[in-house]
């Protein structure tokens, strides 16, 4: 009887020790190398398209919509070609392969910072802004040193005139804002165009200190650029034949630095 249950017993244990895995490596074995063939044979799994997945992670690029406001340098004056801020922009755009939609300018000459905000107070102009995501504007000069009768002086207290023009400046862009939280907005710095007379020596700190101050004041604002302009026009001539607006060279080198912030 002990020697039957003895025989069993080691029947049992050679089997658990020996065969069984043997048997299991042999399965596994054969289950490896037929996977492995179809691998080889290609029939097992699902192909990754790489180039498909390159295509489709690819960022689409929203097409510039811009609008001009503001005064006769937003307008264009002085342009031999007749296209401006504007038409530069959108050339230089199409140039870096930039899609983008014809530009609207609702600038007028000789406008003034007050003059902009009562083109504000339009909901037709509210709306084309709404619609646009970028907008850029020059103002300003006419207010600080656009009058005939102060080209050959400072104004007497340029900080008190500063603060009143800021200030206006300040509800423009608050309305263009209130229109559209998300645009671009591109203030066009202002430059000395009498540099060579007499009043230009006074007149380079104060442009200076314009522009250092507009930039101050909208610094916290992240979609908000001031474009600087006053080094374009320091040493180069590049301004049109009325010596007051830029040239076609001044318009283009403008709107590069545009294209340059977008």
């Amino acid at each position: 009887m002990r020697r039957a249950a003895y025989v069993t017993f080691a029947a049992m244990r050679r089997f658990l020790t020996w065969y069984l895995p043997t048997a299991a490596a042999i399965l596994a074995a054969s289950t490896f190398g037929f996977g492995f063939y179809e691998f080889l044979r290609g029939e097992t799994g699902t192909p990754v398209n790489a180039q498909a997945a390159a295509i489709t992670a690819k960022p689409q690029t929203i097409a510039i919509s811009a609008v001009v406001l503001g005064d006769s340098l937003a307008r264009g004056t002085g342009d031999e070609a007749g296209l401006g801020i504007g038409g530069r922009l959108s050339d230089e755009l199409k140039r870096r392969q930039i899609p983008n939609r014809p530009v609207v300018n609702l600038a007028v000459n000789g406008a003034r910072t007050g003059d902009l905000l009562k083109v504000l107070d339009s909901r037709n102009v509210r709306t084309i802004i709404a619609q646009s995501n970028v907008v850029i504007i020059s103002i300003g000069g006419n207010d600080l040193w656009g009058d005939t009768q102060i080209r050959s002086a400072a104004p007497k207290n340029p900080e008190a005139v500063m603060d009143v023009v800021l200030a206006n400046i300040e509800k423009s862009i608050a309305i263009v804002r209130g229109a559209n939280p998300t645009a671009r907005i591109f203030l066009i710095g202002l430059y000395n165009p009498f540099v060579t007379t007499p009043f230009g020596t006074a007149l380079s700190p104060l442009v200076t200190r314009w522009n250092a101050r507009v930039a101050e004041r909208f610094a916290g604002d992240l979609n908000f650029t001031v474009v600087q302009t006053s080094d374009l026009f320091a040493h180069h001539d590049r301004l049109s034949a009325d010596r007051f607006h830029p040239g076609g060279e001044g318009y283009t080198l403008i709107a590069r630095r545009i294209a340059d912030s977008l």
